[in-house]
């Protein structure tokens, strides 16, 4: 399928001005716009400007309200806890995140949990704002509001959602490592991206709604054409245990909405658990924090690659580079996520067009 670049601002502006016409104030509208486009640029367009038709479907469907504002439920250092109130996700997770930050930077710890917000999208983001601060991060999220959508190890039926999980650890002058991946083989929205190509996805990451493996992407989304498929997890019964720990620790041990629980909707519920630590209280020579992690990622990165043309990289290299990429061709988008887009656009009265 063919499609088009972008500019990176062109798409800032259209995002924030459609946020914005929806009834979100400026801030919030700029932080989804940040988040969205930031993804696209690392080359995770499964989390970019093509989830703005999802949350606008899920306003159109009230299941979102503008309206919606996080209550605090528990501020007691070093515990934070959140209801989401299903708001908006990106502001949402970086108002709790910010939090988290500013309380792990006066007493050297923070865990926060952030109960049922809209969906947050990418969880790498968030490591990279800890790590900016200077902080490690952990974090585990669940994926409720829809029906299961990833098979546990063994199973020929889904019971799980992609359930992500990230890690940041901040290296002093340096750039981070960031370790962003879905408990899945591949998350649901790269898979929306593939159909939207027109594309298959490599054998072994999909099974059709029998229990058969498949290459066609349709098989993980609704259709009445078919049964409802499912992704398989990453590594087995790894990805699959990871996935159960995130779904508890996220979500089921302070009673969020939970993967099992209806109503099932078309929408995105995420509840988010974290752990964010100030590396000096570990090691307060922030010189040795950086030459203890430089000499090993070196020493890493310095392995015969298996192919040339792809040397080893540490996590987070490969979005770094692509955001270089990307920053100066522009953001490519292919024609039927665009013209999804277009169409949210224009229900608020945007013409996505002319940017």
């Amino acid at each position: 399928m063919a499609h088009r670049l972008h500019r990176p601002e062109s798409l800032h502006a259209l995002v924030r001005d459609m946020v914005v016409k929806a009834g979100w104030t400026e801030a919030e509208a700029r932080e989804t716009a940040d988040h969205l486009v930031l993804a696209n640029l690392s080359g995770h367009d499964s989390h970019g400007v093509g989830m703005l038709p999802l949350y606008f479907q899920s306003l159109a469907d009230g299941n979102l309200d503008p309206a919606s504002q996080p209550e605090t439920k528990v501020d007691a250092a070093p515990f934070l806890i959140i209801d989401g109130k299903i708001a908006l996700g990106q502001p949402n997770a970086r108002n709790a995140v910010d939090r988290a930050i500013t309380m792990a930077q006066a007493g050297g710890v923070a865990i926060v949990n952030l109960l049922d917000s809209h969906h947050i999208g990418r969880i790498g983001h968030y490591a990279e704002v800890a790590a900016e601060a200077g902080l490690i991060s952990f974090f585990w999220v669940n994926v409720a509001g829809r029906p299961p959508i990833v098979a546990p190890y063994a199973a020929k039926e889904a019971r799980f959602g992609t359930n992500p999980h990230a890690i940041g650890i901040p290296v002093p002058g340096g750039d981070p490592l960031i370790l962003d991946f879905a408990t899945s083989r591949m998350a649901h929205g790269k898979a929306r991206v593939a159909l939207n190509k027109g594309e298959q996805v490599p054998p072994g990451y999909i099974i059709d709604g029998e229990g058969r493996p498949t290459t066609d992407p349709a098989h993980v989304f609704a259709s009445p054409d078919h049964p409802l498929g499912a992704l398989l997890p990453f590594g087995d019964h790894k990805g699959a245990g990871l996935s159960l720990i995130a779904e508890l620790l996220s979500a089921g041990l302070m009673g969020a909405a939970r993967i099992d629980q209806k109503p099932q909707k078309t929408w995105v519920i995420n509840s988010l658990f974290g752990v964010i630590i100030d590396p000096a209280r570990l090691e307060p020579d922030a010189e040795l924090r950086r030459s203890r992690t430089e000499s090993y990622l070196a020493f890493v990165r310095a392995a015969k690659p298996m192919d040339p043309a792809n040397p080893v990289l540490a996590p987070g290299d490969k979005e770094r580079r692509v955001r270089i990429e990307r920053q100066a061709a522009g953001i490519p988008l292919d024609d039927e996520t665009w013209s999804q887009i277009v169409a949210a656009a224009r229900q608020h009265g945007i013409d996505a067009e002319s940017y």
